[in-house]
């Protein structure tokens, strides 16, 4: 089951939305702007921008209709919400997550759930966020010692 993003483009008061981080497999024009497909299982940041302000959604695209999964805006069918933020630097702290993710080469749809739901915290003021990257990531199975898991 592909997932639908709507990619909102505006000069005027209506909302903007982009993608900052997943790739799509297609892109198709829709009736409102360009709608990004997305394959079931992958990892999508997506920035929504209104006159409230921006708002992030990182969430897992599902391979089934769920129906305790979350619904966001411009996004169907419903998905699995991971990461909700709407300051801008928790914007930015987000962002940095994917950068460091590919930095240690992973793939971000690679990366557990865990993982995110834990930066999530962080971002909710509920855990320091100095240095919390390092230590959320599990280290890389490429180098990683077998007594390790």
């Amino acid at each position: 089951m592909n997932t639908a993003v709507q990619l909102l483009a505006s000069a005027d008061d209506r909302p903007r939305s982009e993608l900052l981080h997943g790739t799509p497999h297609e892109v198709v024009p829709g009736s409102f702007g360009p709608v990004a497909l997305f394959a079931p299982g992958e990892i999508v940041a997506y920035l929504l921008r209104s006159r409230r302000g921006p708002h992030l959604y990182v969430f897992r695209t599902l391979e089934v209709r769920d129906r305790l999964a979350a619904s966001v805006p411009g996004v169907r069918p419903q998905v699995q919400l991971l990461i909700d933020v709407s300051t801008a630097r928790r914007i930015r702290f987000a962002r940095g997550v994917f950068s460091y993710v590919l930095q240690t080469g992973r793939e971000s749809s690679d990366v557990a759930d865990a993982f995110y739901l834990r930066v999530s915290a962080a971002l909710a003021g509920r855990v320091p966020t100095r240095g919390i990257l390092h230590s959320l990531l599990p280290p890389s199975t490429q180098w990683a010692k077998p007594w390790m898991y």
